[in-house]
């Protein structure tokens, strides 16, 4: 089972490499996952892992892009998942805003995961994300010129259009390592308004495949390394090499190394009673960008807990 899930994640992966589709219109999908911090919150990337951990939990995270550049992205989420009591499966949901601009999204979806054993150490989970994304541009807003002079695409709005959000994801895991492959949106959405057509999310646009393993060290600290491929149509592949030490009395901290050139910097402390508060910070050491911005950071806050007051594994992903 392990070979052949290997093998589809090889043919994906050459399909996106291979393809010569050109992408159009708004790019709503990011080529890394937008929150800095996706090591400690797989599910934001793949809805497989929801409920994996036999705990609930909640997360509410901010992140702001390129601070000092006005109009930058500011992304912000809600999300809650959990495990179903008797059931090898879980659910939640992700509320998630993002601005570009005056450029608004509102995205509500909702993740399903089910589980299968597949001999005494392994075990393969699949998950499906579905919803609704609220969109809008917010064109008028805009003063392209400093003299009035009207832009014929700017002086009408497109406003308020609801597009379809669906997305897969599968892992492969035991205790300490992972293979975790997934494709957010699969789902084209392209409507008419105004003008000759609008398409805001390309089709089977971007996957995710990821792998880590957790190495245990003496004095009870724990290190995990972990790579992401990112492959989308028409684009080169893109990686982010990434590691976390799990520290005694629970407090962590990662460095990413991304192939745009940029360097993350994140750490996580967790209380006693389940409360999580985590903070990154990414640098574009080698882009031309980093002279006109101060970096991006995010902070996330989350609370976990056990639901149904059983023993639980320890998360390290």
């Amino acid at each position: 089972m392990i070979r052949k899930f290997l093998h589809i994640v090889v043919l994906i992966f050459s399909l996106l490499s291979l393809a010569e589709k050109q992408a159009s219109g708004q790019e709503l999908q990011e080529l890394f996952p937008w929150t800095m911090q996706y090591l400690s919150n797989m599910h934001t990337i793949n809805p497989a892992f929801v409920g994996m951990w036999d705990k609930a939990g909640f997360m509410v995270a901010t992140r702001k892009d390129y601070v000092t550049i006005n109009g930058a992205k500011l992304y912000q989420q809600f999300s809650y998942n959990t495990p179903i009591r008797d059931h090898e499966s879980g659910i939640g949901f992700n509320l998630i805003k993002r601005n570009v601009g005056y450029e608004r999204q509102l995205s509500l979806t909702f993740d399903y995961s089910y589980q299968i054993r597949l001999d005494m150490y392994y075990y393969l989970r699949f998950g499906l994300r579905a919803g609704v994304v609220n969109y809008s541009p917010n064109l008028t807003d805009y003063h392209l010129y400093p003299d009035g002079i009207p832009d014929s695409e700017f002086t009408s709005d497109i406003s308020h259009q609801f597009m379809t959000a669906v997305g897969f994801g599968a892992v492969i895991y035991d205790d300490d390592y992972y293979i975790s492959l997934s494709v957010p949106q699969f789902v084209s959405n392209t409507f008419q308004i105004n003008r000759t057509g609008y398409s805001s999310l390309a089709g089977f646009k971007t996957a995710y495949l990821s792998s880590g393993y957790l190495f245990k060290l003496p004095l009870s600290i724990m290190f995990r390394p972990n790579i992401l491929l990112v492959g989308s149509i028409g684009k080169p592949v893109r990686f982010d090499v990434a590691s976390v030490v799990y520290l005694p009395n629970n407090l962590q901290f990662g460095i990413n190394f991304r192939s745009n050139g940029s360097t993350c910097f994140s750490g996580q402390y967790t209380f006693s009673n389940g409360v999580r508060i985590g903070f990154a910070a990414d640098y574009a050491f080698f882009q031309d960008i980093r002279k006109f911005q101060l970096g991006t950071y995010e902070i996330m806050v989350g609370y976990d807990f056990n639901i149904y007051r059983k023993s639980a594994r320890p998360s390290y992903f």
